[in-house]
């Protein structure tokens, strides 16, 4: 099978199948998950290179919710076999409309079972450990590269990775997936850590650099005892994509809300 991945959480998952070989397509966000760094890109979040796209000759095209839904018309007008993939609203969405039913439009149903199955049996021992501390109050930040960022609401895998990593995001009653506060709003919930998702393009960024850039937070209790946790894009830790690392970000969460408990 020939497959287009413009959602780095697919392709993390189809590598994470064995399907690396089978991929023909990419974005350049999916690249940190492959170990062919040559794939073709086809696309981005914001345009379909369709020149690149029909090179390819794709069975299969999987496109990312929130980013592609007005354009996955498009694709399938082109002739192309389009899937929408959701974007999750917790862990357990992430195991079962991404790895598990990615799994079975690519012929990997059992095995995607399995993986979902490993990563479940990880989300247990994690929630069982952190079933009683006392969770910490966490703003997720999402600073993106024009210097704008946004948030995340009850509706996003994000605020259930952070409660079962034995935090409380902020925004848990929120009732919304992304959006952007206030820092008005911020600085009146007054959270004790800050987690900030960092893309590539901005690595070379520290948390005292950050910290001049929102210097309006500087009056939030994590901004006063330096409770700034910076997690830059990587294969194995980011707050971004929603692949099975997610798990192993949470995990390490585990443990960096340990050390400032």
């Amino acid at each position: 099978m020939r497959i287009a991945s413009l959602s780095p959480a697919v392709t993390e998952t189809l590598v994470s199948l064995g399907l690396e070989d089978e991929i023909v397509g990419v974005t350049p966000w999916c690249k940190m998950y492959l170990n062919d760094v040559g794939k073709e890109v086809v696309g981005t979040y914001r345009s379909i290179l369709f020149d690149k796209l029909k090179e390819a000759k794709p069975d299969v095209v999987f496109l990312q919710s929130r980013v592609h839904d007005k354009m996955v018309d498009v694709v399938r007008s082109e002739g192309f076999n389009a899937h929408l993939v959701p974007l999750p609203t917790n862990i357990y969405s992430l195991i079962s409309h991404v790895i598990v039913d990615v799994g079975g439009i690519v012929n990997r149903y059992y095995e995607s079972r399995e993986l979902g199955e490993r990563l479940l049996s990880k989300i247990l021992k994690i929630s069982e450990k952190t079933a009683n501390v006392r969770r910490l109050k966490v703003y997720v930040e999402y600073l993106w590269p024009d210097g704008t960022f946004s948030s995340a609401g009850m509706f996003t895998f994000i605020d259930d990775g952070v409660r079962i990593a034995g935090g409380e995001n902020i925004f848990r009653d929120i009732p919304a997936e992304f959006f952007k506060p206030s820092d008005e709003e911020i600085i009146y919930r007054n959270p004790e850590v800050i987690l900030v998702s960092i893309e590539p393009s901005l690595s070379k960024l520290t948390t005292e650099g950050y910290q001049r850039i929102r210097k309006p937070l500087e009056n939030a209790r994590a901004f006063r005892e330096n409770k700034v946790i910076l997690v830059k894009e990587s294969r194995g830790m980011n707050l971004a994509h929603f692949g099975p690392s997610f798990i192993d970000t949470v995990e390490r969460l585990t443990e960096e809300f340990e050390k400032l408990r």
